[in-house]
């Protein structure tokens, strides 16, 4: 932004398909079936630099309705390049400064965040295109930018048949408890709903949230 203290960068990554969620529920893991899959996912990494030095200040993780601001320090880096690490959960996408497991929900139940260490990645800033930068003249927002509807198509689940079914297929104490899982579960994964591009985010414009 012309005139102000920092520069915000925002890396925004589509992904093909998310896949089902899992649910962790004490010590046992249960694959919720359907439950969060949907197509097509947009999901972004913003870059805070300051304007006067080129410095990264913060990174903000965009994680489900919301996300994290993560101070420079506290990024892993891998290489004398400063490219640091984000890592992307198994099938919902949710990104993180580091690896490990992320629960949405509480210490009983809640959906599982998995992140871990791979072989498979790739560096952004030899993969990618600018899409947009609405204050510089010269710059050719690319066509599919301006594509305002969804990338994808919409159902919605009836969760307490889901919920019922997985009743049905697990055994005993483990089945019981499965209903409480109906107020835990996340309004995003209620539906198997093709995001809006990146233009139509409300993190495209003003801070983030």
């Amino acid at each position: 932004m012309l005139g102000a203290t920092f520069t915000d960068l925002a890396i925004w990554v589509f992904y093909p398909f998310n896949g089902p969620s899992t649910t962790k529920l004490g010590l046992v893991d249960i694959p919720l079936g359907r439950i969060g899959e949907h197509i097509g996912d947009w999901e972004h990494v913003t870059l805070r630099v300051s304007n006067f030095n080129g410095n990264l200040y913060h990174v903000y993780f965009a994680q489900h309705s919301g996300g994290t601001w993560v101070d420079t320090t506290s990024l892993e880096f891998l290489d004398a390049s400063n490219n640091f690490a984000a890592y992307p959960s198994l099938n919902g996408h949710a990104t993180y400064p580091a690896p490990g497991l992320v629960l949405q929900g509480n210490d009983l139940a809640g959906i599982r965040n998995d992140t871990a260490k791979s072989d498979n990645f790739f560096t952004l800033k030899d993969r990618y295109s600018v899409m947009a930068v609405e204050y510089i003249n010269g710059v050719i927002e690319l066509p599919w930018v301006n594509y305002l509807r969804k990338w994808g198509p919409k159902i919605t689940y009836e969760i307490g048949t889901e919920i019922e079914n997985l009743q049905n297929s697990l055994a005993g104490t483990v089945g019981a408890p499965i209903g409480s899982l109906l107020g835990l579960i996340p309004n995003e994964v209620s539906s198997e709903d093709g995001p809006t591009g990146p233009k139509v985010k409300v993190d495209w414009d003003g801070d983030e949230r």
